[in-house]
C-alpha cells in the first residue's frame, strides 16, 4: 500500500518518535508500504521548504518512496478551480497513483480532507493519529 504525505505533517514526520508518526515509520521500516511522491514543481517546492529533501533522498534509496511523474501535473491543472482545496497536486497524485490514504495532521486543511474523502474524486481516508494505524496495511503499491 502507498500513502501520500501532506506538507502539514512534515514537522511531525521528521521525528520517528512522534507518537502519531511512529506507526507510519514502523510500517515503512517493515517494508509494508511506501510514500508516493511526484517530482512536479509544487511537490519539489513543498518538500524543499519543509526541510524534507534529504529525507526524501534517503527514503528513495531505502525503497520507502515511490516516484510517480507521468500525468500528475496535467491532472493537477485540470483540477484547478474544480475542487474545494488548493491541493490539486495531492488529489492529482492520488488519482494517478491510485492512492487511498493521506497522512496529514489533525489540525490540517479541512478542504483537503473533504476532497480526499470525496467518492467522486479519490474516495480515500485520512490518517491523522496513531489510532488510525489500521489504515497502514500490507504493501500493494506497485
Amino acid at each position: 500500500m502507498c500513502v501520500i504525505l501532506d506538507t502539514n505533517t512534515f514537522g511531525k514526520f521528521k521525528n520517528p518518535a512522534d507518537e502519531d508518526m511512529a506507526p507510519v515509520w514502523k510500517w515503512l521500516d517493515n517494508r509494508n508500504g511506501k510514500i508516493v511522491y511526484a517530482n512536479t514543481e509544487k511537490f519539489e517546492d513543498e518538500w524543499e521548504r519543509g526541510g524534507m529533501s534529504h529525507l526524501r533522498d534517503q527514503m528513495m534509496r531505502a525503497g520507502q518512496l515511490k516516484l510517480v511523474s507521468e500525468g500528475v501535473k496535467k491532472k493537477a491543472d485540470e483540477l484547478k478551480g474544480e475542487i474545494a482545496s488548493n491541493d490539486e497536486h495531492i488529489i492529482a497524485l492520488a488519482l494517478i497513483a491510485g492512492v487511498k490514504v493521506l497522512v496529514s495532521y489533525r489540525e490540517g486543511d479541512r478542504d483537503l480532507f473533504t476532497d480526499f474523502k470525496n467518492r467522486e474524486l479519490v474516495g480515500g481516508k485520512v490518517y491523522t493519529r496513531k489510532t488510525h494505524a489500521r489504515m497502514l496495511t500490507k504493501d500493494t503499491c506497485p
